[in-house]
């Protein structure tokens, strides 16, 4: 028991760290962008100063930024030295991990349009509501702070860029990320293997209730989190425990619960977090009969849940090989390079921390001379608010674009699901259960790229084509069930119904 409590501790924690540290790597050069480029006086006319625009503007921006949960605590840190008021800053922390192009665009394909528009109004209301309430409530939570002096054109400015980065993961920050993906491991303790399986569903009048006690402690990055969401949509999940999900679970953690708590006092980040629970939870119960015309399923099933309970049975062996081999199958090329990128600045910013606690290379930066430049039209000095627009703008658009790289052409998609249609139904019927279930969930995700690879590319995805899809779907849910179940004897005739839904499937999406 205690040793699939420890593997599986380690295993969530660092499928986390893995997802994570892309968008903490991002999170870490907006903010080096933020006060280096951009500065304090343009980053409060970009969120409205102190004004009414500041708490909608906090939303729009949060919208457009690709950071997590863990990526915003620097960010967030950087608005608070702009001196922003302390609500403009937490619903911005709350709501810039709920959405970005990448996941807004896998749930507009993949559920109801109508209803992820609706949540993502719903996030705004939110964070308006709570944030001019707290407002209210804590009128000086403004920091007192002066204004750095400006970085001079050149190399001098972007590396201060990425010092800004090193001083933060060489910061409280590290602790706070550390939290945040503690939350996986305290998650693993109090929800058994397999526990969550059958749960949250549409016709349980508490689901939402228990929802909220897997999303506080749970750190999920947009994409997965829109993943769920999306699959709980067909899988007769309650609507309210999915709003729950993407409002909390994404948008809140420990490690940035506990920077809230270090940066505005208990009482005051307790007031926020109670006044964020509360309407979240009241939108979660007021939308969940208008919304649920989107499922159609009266008994949920869904294994959508099980990545936030034990990931082992008590009884499994051999769990040190299963959790590296898991690991090293689950960590994507970007991934892996980006937690690279973030181990560099972490050391930088421990060695700044040593030889360097006050600051003087910074200071040095400040003073070091302009590059002198000939007064060309394409050789002339970019002033830094200019650049940082740029620069974020350009965060931005990459995102955009990262969306037909991560969402490949139907056709290219059409051929890794051949390739992993035969593996996963090879390993099924040969009773490699942990090679099949693998497999699997390739295939899964795989169906679901192929619907919005296919939409990026024809801005349509027909009814046709996505029942065909959800049939797919369905049939390899079935035929994991019955690998995880051991009843091999019936693995035969399921993968006879998952080809002839593929094949069903593959012909809609050519046609």
């Amino acid at each position: 028991m205690l040793s699939a409590l420890f593997w599986g501790g380690l295993l969530r924690s660092g499928q986390a760290l893995l997802a994570g540290a892309p968008t903490l790597l991002v999170g870490l050069v907006v903010a080096g962008v933020l006060r280096c480029l951009v500065g304090p006086a343009g980053i409060r006319r970009a969120f409205g100063g102190t004004t009414w625009r500041s708490l909608p503007m906090a939303w729009m921006w949060g919208m457009l930024l690709p950071v997590c949960s863990l990526g915003v605590i620097p960010v967030a840190c950087e608005l608070r030295r702009a001196r922003l008021s302390g609500g403009t800053i937490l619903a911005f922390a709350l709501t810039a991990p709920l959405f970005n192009p990448l996941s807004l665009l896998y749930g507009l394909t993949l559920s109801s349009p109508g209803v992820i528009l609706c949540f993502a109004a719903a996030s705004l209301l939110v964070v308006t509501l709570v944030g001019v309430v707290w407002d209210r409530l804590f009128p000086d939570t403004v920091l007192a702070t002066d204004d750095p002096p400006p970085i001079p054109p050149g190399l001098a400015r972007m590396a201060a860029v990425a010092t800004v980065g090193a001083r933060h993961l060489a910061s409280p920050v590290l602790a706070y990320s550390a939290l945040g993906l503690a939350g996986s491991i305290l998650l693993v303790a109090l929800f058994p293997y397999g526990s969550l399986t059958d749960s949250m569903g549409h016709n349980d009048p508490w689901a939402p209730c228990q929802m909220l006690a897997v999303a506080i402690p749970a750190y999920a990055t947009p994409l997965q989190a829109m993943t769920q969401v999306g699959g709980m949509f067909v899988h007769g999940n309650s609507v309210g425990a999915a709003f729950v999900l993407l409002a909390l679970g994404t948008g809140a953690n420990l490690g940035l619960l506990a920077w809230a708590w270090h940066a505005y006092g208990f009482r005051r980040a307790a007031t926020f977090l109670g006044l964020f629970v509360a309407v979240v939870m009241a939108i979660a119960y007021a939308i969940e009969q208008p919304l649920y015309s989107a499922g159609n399923v009266d008994r949920p099933h869904t294994h959508a849940f099980d990545c936030y309970a034990c990931p082992y049975a008590p009884s499994s062996s051999n769990l040190p090989a299963r959790t590296w081999s898991t690991l090293r199958d689950d960590a994507r090329p970007y991934e892996t390079i980006a937690l690279g990128c973030c181990a560099l600045l972490g050391a930088a910013g421990a060695v700044l921390r040593v030889k360097d606690p006050q600051g003087g290379w910074e200071r040095f930066l400040a003073l070091a001379p302009p590059p002198a430049t000939e007064k060309r039209l394409w050789n002339r000095q970019v002033p830094g608010p200019v650049l940082g627009g740029v620069g974020l703008a350009g965060l931005v658009a990459l995102s955009i674009v990262g969306c037909y790289a991560y969402y490949p052409p139907p056709e290219q998609t059409l051929e890794d699901l051949q390739i992993v249609h035969a593996d996963a139904l090879t390993a099924a019927m040969s009773k490699q259960a942990e090679q099949a279930v693998a497999s699997l969930k390739i295939y899964d995700d795989l169906t679901r790229k192929l619907q919005v690879g296919y939409y990026l590319r024809h801005y349509h995805v027909d009814e046709f084509q996505q029942l065909r899809a959800k049939v797919l779907r369905g049939r390899l849910e079935q035929l994991k069930d019955l690998v995880e179940e051991g009843r091999f004897d019936a693995v035969r005739a399921m993968n006879r119904r998952v080809s002839d839904a593929f094949r069903r499937c593959r012909e809609a999406f050519r046609s």
